[in-house]
């Protein structure tokens, strides 16, 4: 039998760099990769929602964008046409814009197959003498005649006149 009389020696934990240094690596990419990880599904979550709201404005602007576009192809097909059949209306219209008395009131206003007529009443007969005369004087219309029926405050009218032809370009 053996004795040890030697006493027992105390062993004392050895600190090992290595084995801190690796696992203090190996937690730090851990945490990296985690951090990374939820940092790109964040990004993906708000990249989709504006992706979402991009599809909702475009669900919007597409139908939009197609009646812009087939309003503008009628736009682009009267500036075509410029004339209607027989007659432009413009010239006459706009001279009745510069014609017409400025405190009477027209009831009844028609062009039809090129004749005018203009119903209304004004309280001023002079302003009805010089729209009948600025209407014949116009190079738009003829035959201007004016009927007219008084009554104590103002005066009904009657307007007929033909359209002239308009001298071709």
């Amino acid at each position: 039998m053996r004795v040890n009389l030697i006493a027992e020696e105390k062993q004392e934990i050895l600190f090992d760099y290595l084995k801190v240094g690796i696992i203090i690596t190996v937690f730090i990419t851990f945490m990296v990769i985690g951090f990374l990880q939820f940092t790109l599904i964040t990004d993906r979550n708000i990249l989709e929602s504006e992706i979402n709201s991009i599809e909702d404005q475009l669900a919007i602007y597409l139908p939009r964008e197609e009646e812009y576009h087939r309003y503008e192809a009628l736009i682009e097909e009267i500036r075509g046409t410029p004339e209607i059949p027989d007659y432009i209306w413009d010239g006459p219209i706009e001279a009745m814009g510069y014609l017409t008395p400025l405190r009477g009131v027209i009831d009844n206003f028609s062009l039809r197959n090129r004749s005018l007529n203009i119903r209304g009443r004004t309280k001023i007969a002079e302003e009805l003498r010089e729209l009948t005369n600025n209407l014949s004087e116009s190079e738009f219309f003829s035959n201007v005649n004016l009927q007219t029926m008084e009554k104590q405050e103002e005066v009904s009218f009657t307007i007929t006149a033909d359209l002239t032809e308009e001298e071709s370009e």
